[in-house]
């Protein structure tokens, strides 16, 4: 990755939105309606067939009271760039909570994009070279960073979201208790879970409230630390440190993960030598995952990225069951042999009123087109 490239070119961006009188969310969302073509120059994005537009890929998030704006790919990302790995662009994985001032100023950067094994070309192949495969935790990220003097802490979308105030309340009590504000340097920036019964996903911790430090960056130097820097931050600052995983290769992590009597884990990151991160998961957790969210569109979005039948291999069987019945309601109206209109509308009255959103919809016109073209 060019990543300090990528970073001026997303501090453009915001020196651009803030001459345009861009401040909040509101004028945000008009504002990127008005300059596709100045964000597909900021990201480095160069449309291709079947690619969603760059402005319905990044969301802006404003502090309410600093002049801090931070930038987060959206869920339609998330959930369509799958199918067009070339559409992450650098400056679009830095996007995942990064935070710069209302002068294009880097303020503090997270983690950049990583993947899944095996889910994008750069983590199907992996190198053969040294690395560390620390524990994944199951609660949300907070970037922890220093601004005008003050320590600040947000998710990677929204600085007053529930798990933001929360996350924000655990720091100040941490800063006072062991003294942050005489220690911290303003060039770093500390990533951590939080960990508390408000940010529980699927994994029990017994009710603890802490953070668990995960990784760290300088916003100077732009580096990712190592586990061993990252340690030593852990014992200056007092908190927990991720757990280092001592086996002896990935192909002993990949069938460790595969392990079924596995409960209560997620899964690793692995930091390869030469920067690379891949999140391998156990299959147990994925299982979870999978059922949390099985609905129609999960199902037609795994469907469509061809590995549907792998997702549902991991579900127990009365869930597995559930899925199959409802695959086959979207293949029997999908395959009917009426106007793609009939049978996209016929789809979207698989849900609920509540749930038939112009996301949803889209969903269902791209599976037709999709399934038509088989």
């Amino acid at each position: 990755m060019e990543i300090r490239k990528a970073v001026r070119s997303l501090s453009e961006f915001i020196r651009k939105m803030t001459a345009d009188g861009v401040h909040d969310k509101e004028s945000y969302h008009q504002w990127k309606k008005d300059h596709l073509a100045d964000m597909e120059k900021f990201f480095w994005f160069n449309p291709q067939k079947g690619w969603p537009n760059i402005n319905n890929l990044v969301n802006a998030f404003f502090h309410p009271t600093l002049p801090l704006v931070g930038l987060n790919y959206s869920p339609l990302a998330h959930n369509t760039l799958f199918a067009f790995p070339d559409a992450w662009t650098d400056p679009l994985r830095l996007c995942r909570g990064i935070i710069f001032d209302s002068d294009g100023n880097l303020v503090a950067r997270p983690f950049v994009k990583f993947y899944n094994y095996g889910e994008h070309p750069e983590t199907t192949d992996l190198p053969n070279e040294s690395f560390e495969a620390t524990t994944k935790h199951d609660g949300h990220l907070g970037i922890i960073f220093e601004y005008q003097k003050q320590l600040l802490l947000t998710t990677r979308g929204d600085f007053a979201s529930a798990s933001s105030v929360l996350g924000n309340k655990m720091l100040r009590q941490y800063a006072r208790k062991h003294g942050w504000k005489k220690i911290y340097d303003g060039n770093i920036c500390l990533l951590v879970e939080i960990i508390h019964p408000d940010t529980k996903v699927f994994l029990e911790y017994a009710g603890a409230e802490k953070f668990i430090l995960i990784g760290a960056t300088n916003r100077v130097t732009l580096e990712d630390y190592c586990y061993p820097i990252v340690t030593a931050l852990a014992k200056k600052f007092h908190i927990e440190m991720t757990d280092l995983w001592h086996g002896q290769s990935i192909e002993e992590l990949k069938t460790w993960i595969k392990d079924p009597t596995v409960k209560n884990r997620e899964g690793f990151v692995v930091r390869f030598k030469s920067g690379l991160r891949v999140k391998f998961k156990f299959t147990t957790y994925i299982a979870m995952m999978v059922a949390d969210k099985l609905d129609y569109k999960y199902l037609m979005l795994r469907y469509m990225s061809g590995n549907l039948e792998k997702m549902l291999g991991i579900l127990e069987e009365e869930v597995y069951l559930s899925a199959k019945q409802m695959l086959q309601e979207i293949l029997d109206i999908t395959g009917n042999g009426k106007p793609q209109k009939d049978r996209w509308r016929a789809l979207y009255t698989l849900v609920a009123p509540e749930e038939r959103t112009s996301y949803f919809r889209g969903i269902c016109r791209q599976f037709i087109k999709f399934y038509d073209k088989k």
